[in-house]
């Protein structure tokens, strides 16, 4: 199964959740991509994920360039997300961190791992 997180910019929350959902489930396949892609990442967010002791090379990419998910969580798009015939559609609504301090970010990631956890436990079957 493979889930993909997708944002607006795909430079902060998307890849925040693709980069804690391979460090928490490092066994099942996520992506992310965004509607209208950045040109890099976030600096708060990479900062944030290095507290967690993950090293991110993630680059911004399009919806277009990924592989059809099975699943895709929107993270709140300012745009409409796409829907994709087949795919499940689960919506997120998390603030966008961009921008904010460090303490935002931290509770975007906790926020994040938590609705990761519930996600994996509820579409996937397994317990976190």
């Amino acid at each position: 199964m493979k889930i993909a997180f997708v944002c607006t910019e795909n430079m902060c929350r998307s890849q925040m959740a693709e980069a804690l959902a391979k460090n928490l489930f490092p066994e099942h396949v996520f992506v992310s991509a965004g509607t209208h892609p950045a040109d890099s990442m976030d600096e708060g967010a990479l900062n944030m994920l290095e507290e967690e002791g993950i090293h991110w090379e993630g680059k911004p990419k399009s919806l277009n360039r990924i592989n059809r998910p099975d699943i895709l969580v929107s993270m709140g798009c300012d745009v409409a997300c796409p829907i994709i015939p087949g795919v499940k559609v689960v919506q997120w609504d998390i603030a966008d961190p961009k921008g904010k301090e460090i303490e935002i970010y931290r509770r975007t990631a906790d926020l994040l791992k938590e609705k990761i956890r519930q996600l994996v436990s509820k579409y996937i079957n397994i317990t976190p």
